[in-house]
């Protein structure tokens, strides 16, 4: 009953975002490479830097890769296969889709950055920043149900792990 809950879910879901114009395309496959996990260690490289003086900062970048390590093993358990959808039988490379690597690495990686520009730039512009790199983290997870790489369930598990890693992450950096 609730599998069946799901996949009714998802696909009334799938049918609303992938019929959203076609425009979108090419800005969601932008969204969605800086999504992706190389991109990802490369923003949270870049974050290490401009934090370099702060080591909670630092190690909380650190657990943040360690979060990406894990929702890759979490893949491997579940093994929800992919959608069958022609951008998924064009991609390099395979794997599960539950959760979304992209929507959960999105959330700890950009939501860290988030929460930085929110404490350590001053206002309005710390929070303009906050604000932006949240709507980026909404459309990472959006282009991944656009493209056909993820059913919902798969992005909106990942926002919710994410979230929990967030939390955990910044609770160990607050002073």
């Amino acid at each position: 009953m609730l599998k069946e809950s799901i996949v009714r879910f998802d696909a009334k879901l799938t049918i609303a975002i992938t019929g959203w114009p076609a425009w979108l395309r090419v800005p969601f496959i932008a969204v969605t490479f800086i999504g992706q996990p190389v991109s990802l260690i490369i923003f949270a490289a870049f974050t290490a830097y401009l934090t370099w003086d702060s080591p909670h900062v630092v190690w909380s970048l650190a657990a943040a890769l360690g979060a990406m390590l894990i929702n890759t093993l979490l893949k491997h358990f579940v093994h929800r296969t992919r959608p069958d959808t022609l951008y998924v039988n064009h991609m390099y490379f395979k794997s599960s889709s539950f959760p979304s690597g992209h929507a959960f690495g999105g959330v700890v990686v950009f939501g860290l950055l988030a929460y930085i520009a929110a404490h350590y730039i001053t206002e309005p512009w710390g929070a303009v920043a906050a604000v932006l790199i949240s709507l980026l983290i909404a459309s990472i997870g959006l282009s991944r149900i656009y493209l056909g790489a993820h059913y919902p369930t798969d992005v909106i598990a990942g926002w919710a792990l994410g979230s929990l890693f967030l939390w955990v992450i910044i609770s160990t950096i607050q002073p």
